[in-house]
């Protein structure tokens, strides 16, 4: 049987290599069937393709991973999507899975889990980078009321999160796309979703909440 895989990551030679060590595989008949340099033509590709499992960068221009992989389950809950990213951070993590992840791999790591990866989600199992799987069981014993700030931190990303920190903290889109290495564009695009999310229309606003959600402290 054929698995087809699509790649979506936004360095070609970093995809590039991705292709090597899927290609080298002997025992399964993989194949690469399209390749995804940001997130909204990720879910294009995806609906056009409908690929087997996805390798899904979270950290990609226009749209993240994350976002993507929300986008592609809602139509396509049969495709994989395996998480590829250099972020061990534990909200990460949960964000994936929740988003509707199969895996979970770290970057550095892919040159000896990947094809593990790839063959436990194509048993319909999860596969968490074994480094990880503390952050899950710590996770399960949090409390009801832990859990109730969660809900309300849910409302953001990761990534709109570190976002949001800068813009508190008074950084120019300029300076957070240094800091961030994304585009000026696409920190319009963040601060855009982010303040349609928290219902800001201010900067106080943003610091306030900032402030609440404790993703910024008084001494910062």
């Amino acid at each position: 049987m054929t698995v087809r895989i699509m790649l979506a990551d936004d360095h070609p030679v970093f995809r590039s290599g991705l292709k090597n060590i899927i290609l080298t595989e002997d025992k399964l008949d993989f194949q690469v069937v399209c390749e995804a340099h940001n997130g909204k033509i990720a879910i294009e590709m995806a609906l056009e393709m409908e690929p087997d499992i996805i390798i899904m960068d979270i950290n990609m221009p226009e749209m993240d991973g994350i976002e993507a992989t929300k986008a592609i389950k809602a139509t396509l809950p049969e495709t994989k999507v395996l998480i590829l990213t250099m972020y061990s951070d534990e909200a990460y993590l949960k964000e994936g899975l929740k988003a509707g992840a199969s895996g979970y791999v770290l970057k550095r790591a892919v040159d000896t889990e990947l094809i593990s990866a790839l063959k436990t989600v194509l048993n319909g199992e999860a596969y968490i980078y074994p480094t990880l799987i503390p952050s899950l069981y710590n996770s399960s014993k949090e409390t009801s009321s832990q859990q109730e700030s969660e809900q309300e931190e849910d409302l953001l990303s990761p990534r709109e999160k570190e976002v949001l920190k800068f813009i508190a903290l008074g950084y120019t889109q300029k300076e957070i796309s240094t800091e961030l290495f994304i585009s000026i564009k696409t920190v319009d695009t963040y601060k855009t979703r982010i303040m349609e999310k928290i219902g800001a229309k201010k900067k106080s606003s943003v610091v306030r909440y900032a402030l609440k959600h404790k993703i910024i402290s008084s001494n910062d």
